[in-house]
């Protein structure tokens, strides 16, 4: 079986401890098999999403390469040490900061390892490494070895303010260009385009009317706090205006993928679609999720609803459309599910299209469109500021 060049070549360095920053379905696995058969017969675990285990597992055995393979949880209740070498795919997953409070079980699991074995071996697989904050790509190095000095780090990419009511560190404006550096330092990064061409991929935003019902509706509801209320009306925005646009979309396609952020609008979605439809549902409620994936992928005729959070490690191809229904608030989520179809051995044109049915699904689209993650409270606060600077501005124009 051929490599493709940039595989080949990450092959012939072999290098110990590495991070692959390639684009989704660039053939990462494949890379990772190669690097696992180098090092026969050292014994390598992997860990991955829950639901792309199978994937794996069906990868090494087409490959030839032997390894355990575990779901990223896992990784906290096995004894790492009796591991040669880890693979760590979608290494963003184990990326929490290492020296502040926010460092998560998976990262400290990582880390005790990396510091009790001299000889590891690792690599790191990612297509997007930093996911909010400059201390993930922090925290990958120290996986590889490379150890970035934390005041000086912190004083690069952070200042101290009181914003919010206390004293805290935040992050500083332009922080995600000015990463970049450190992600090219450490990394192997390719795109797509580098490799082959890539089809047009085709971006539709349609705008649906908050109508004046919606808002009736809303004003009924008892007082709630801002950030409450935010989610509400959120909420409402997924209703009847929406599913009306979606059902036309799914009527002009054979096979499609639906994105959705809320658990109840799948279920809402699902139970609209009814019996017309040959529907299957990967959310976190999915026991099964390799099969489930396997199976939509394998049906002639289906509509496959996706929480946005589920879109890691699996291929799509087989679907040409997807519709974001409602935007996960993760910039990560949502380049994770961009990447599902579009697969480097079965290219073909993708249609995207973003149902924005009112303020908040366009509040939550443009703060993922500038490459952040959404959070209601940071964007409250935010729209807020702007209000009273506003304000203040039109004050001393008076006076």
């Amino acid at each position: 079986m051929k490599l493709y060049k940039h595989q080949q070549d990450f092959a012939d360095l072999n290098p110990d401890r590495a991070m692959l920053v390639w684009e989704t379905q660039t053939g990462k696995t494949i890379a990772a098999c190669m690097w696992i058969k180098a090092r026969e017969p050292m014994k390598i675990l992997i860990a991955c999403p829950k639901g792309i285990i199978g994937k794996w597992e069906r990868e090494l055995k087409k490959w030839g390469a032997v390894a355990d393979v575990v779901s990223r949880d896992e990784i906290k209740k096995i004894n790492l040490k009796d591991y040669e070498g880890l693979i760590l795919d979608e290494a963003q997953d184990f990326s929490s900061p290492l020296f502040t409070k926010q460092r998560s079980n998976r990262s400290t699991a990582i880390y005790n390892y990396v510091r009790s074995k001299p000889k590891y071996n690792i690599l790191l697989l990612t297509a997007t490494p930093v996911r909010s904050t400059p201390w993930n790509i922090h925290t990958l190095a120290c996986y590889l070895g490379v150890y970035w000095d934390v005041r000086a780090f912190r004083e690069e990419f952070f200042f101290m303010t009181n914003k919010y009511g206390r004293m805290h560190y935040e992050k500083i404006d332009g922080w995600q260009t000015k990463i970049r550096p450190y992600v090219e330092k450490i990394s192997n990064i390719i795109l797509m385009s580098d490799c082959v061409d890539v089809p047009k991929q085709h971006h539709n935003i349609i705008d649906i009317k908050w109508t004046q019902k919606q808002e009736n509706e809303l004003e009924k509801q008892q007082y709630e706090e801002p950030s409450a209320e935010w989610y509400t009306r959120h909420r409402m925005e997924q209703g009847d205006s929406k599913w009306k646009r979606l059902k036309k979309l799914i009527d002009g396609y054979q096979k499609i993928i639906i994105v959705c952020h809320y658990r109840d609008h799948i279920d809402d979605t699902v139970r609209r679609i009814g019996k017309d439809r040959l529907v299957y549902v990967l959310d976190g409620r999915t026991k099964d999720q390799d099969k489930v994936i396997e199976v939509a992928k394998a049906s002639p005729d289906c509509v496959f609803v996706i929480q946005g959070q589920m879109g890691a490690g699996f291929s799509a191809s087989e679907f040409s459309a997807v519709v974001f229904a409602s935007m996960p608030f993760s910039y990560v989520y949502y380049q994770q599910m961009l990447g599902r179809t579009k697969v480097i051995t079965d290219l073909h044109e993708n249609t995207f299209y973003y149902l924005l049915a009112g303020k908040c699904d366009r509040a939550v689209y443009n703060v993922i469109n500038e490459g952040k993650n959404f959070d209601p409270i940071s964007y409250l606060a935010s729209t807020s500021n702007k209000k009273t600077k506003q304000k203040g501005s039109k004050d001393n124009t008076k006076s």
